[in-house]
């Protein structure tokens, strides 16, 4: 099943039902086994969403069967977690203590926060008093659009049309190869549009609601954040009318928001320095929030609810057990099963009536 084999007219409703009309249903009596080959190797969009169109007809009684039910979905290898430790999370932040970004790693590391969340986070939604954050707000990079007449002529000069040889130099250090070569009539590039628009770096919504909760702040941070606080306010005298005002917590040197990009590879400049092994950016800041504070013995409602996650499973998959906690756990259930051998009788270290008589007969039988 392809993206382009079932499609729905949106725009013309069933005269009796008011349902949306499928078309063409012949296409439902190929041949079963090759309708579950190509959907095996379908992951784009739009078989996602050609694939949720045909589970409605099915529903609503417009086919027999939903073919796609008898394939069995391909799996996903999920990237293992690699959280910090708690003795490399504090190196970590002491080599960002060097730095001017430190209190957006101790944000980021200490209480869960993710890039976009932390970079977005405005002083109008940080309560010192009451000791809360409010994010309400996310800063993301969103694509660019051409707002011109005619796309594929305006990148012309950066379509690739051929692809790179076998001993390529010029893209040695990428991570995902080369780039493959444009499509046919290719409107991408629109970060070159002189008319572009709709892209570059924004301010949005946090993906959930409940990603706007408030979350508590700890309270050895409130001085940090006063401190943080009082050297921006250095900053944007010094810029003078360079400074460019967005009330954001964590700024540039010009009060424009810290790029992801430059806040990702400072990450790993950080890294480097504190002698930590290479690891995601994910895995610095969630990843170690949630592991750490379940070392810490937090039960997992309360973490669900300081990482801002919509279900406790969602978690689960956020905290990494460590064998460390397994060894001791295991310790406590073996004494409490088989508990050691006793050393000795034990001494009553308290008093009692009964002793203190038996006492005082001892020394006038010794007088």
């Amino acid at each position: 099943m392809t993206p382009c084999s079932y499609t729905c007219d949106e725009s013309s409703k069933h005269p009796q039902a008011g349902m949306a009309r499928l078309f063409p249903l012949r296409r439902f009596q190929q041949s079963a086994t090759v309708m579950c080959a190509n959907m095996r190797h379908q992951r784009r969009l739009e078989g996602v969403k050609d694939a949720y169109r045909v589970d409605l007809a099915h529903r609503r009684r417009m086919i027999v069967e939903n073919v796609a039910t008898l394939v069995d979905p391909p799996t996903v290898d999920e990237t293992e977690a690699n959280p910090f430790t708690m003795e490399e999370a504090k190196a970590f932040l002491l080599a960002a203590a060097k730095r001017p970004t430190f209190m957006r790693w101790l944000v980021g590391v200490g209480m869960g926060f993710r890039q976009g969340e932390s970079l977005g986070l405005r002083w109008k939604y940080v309560d010192l008093e009451a000791e809360l954050f409010h994010p309400q707000w996310q800063l993301q990079r969103l694509t660019w659009r051409h707002g011109c007449t005619d796309p594929h002529l305006c990148g012309e000069r950066l379509h690739r049309l051929e692809p790179c040889p076998a001993d390529c130099t010029t893209h040695k250090g990428y991570k995902c190869g080369c780039p493959k070569p444009c499509p046919p009539g290719c409107a991408r590039h629109a970060s070159t549009c002189p008319e572009r628009k709709g892209g570059g770096l924004t301010f949005t919504r946090p993906k959930t609601k409940k990603s706007r909760n408030a979350v508590p702040i700890p309270a050895p941070f409130i001085p940090y954040l006063r401190d943080h606080k009082e050297q921006q306010t250095v900053q944007r005298a010094a810029a003078g009318e360079e400074w460019q005002e967005c009330d954001a917590v964590f700024t540039r040197p010009d009060g424009r928001p810290i790029d992801p990009r430059d806040d990702w590879e400072e990450f790993k400049e950080l890294l480097e320095e504190a002698g930590i092994s290479d690891r995601r950016l994910y895995d610095g800041s969630r990843h170690t929030t949630g592991t750490i504070l379940n070392e810490l013995g937090v039960d997992m409602p309360t973490i669900m609810e300081i990482l801002r996650h919509t279900q406790i499973s969602q978690t689960r998959r956020y905290v990494k057990g460590r064998s460390t906690l397994s060894k001791d756990a295991m310790h406590r259930m073996g004494n409490a099963f088989a508990p050691g051998p006793s050393t000795g009788p034990s001494e009553t270290r308290s008093e009692t009536p009964g002793s203190r008589v038996e006492r005082s007969r001892r020394r006038r039988r010794i007088r």
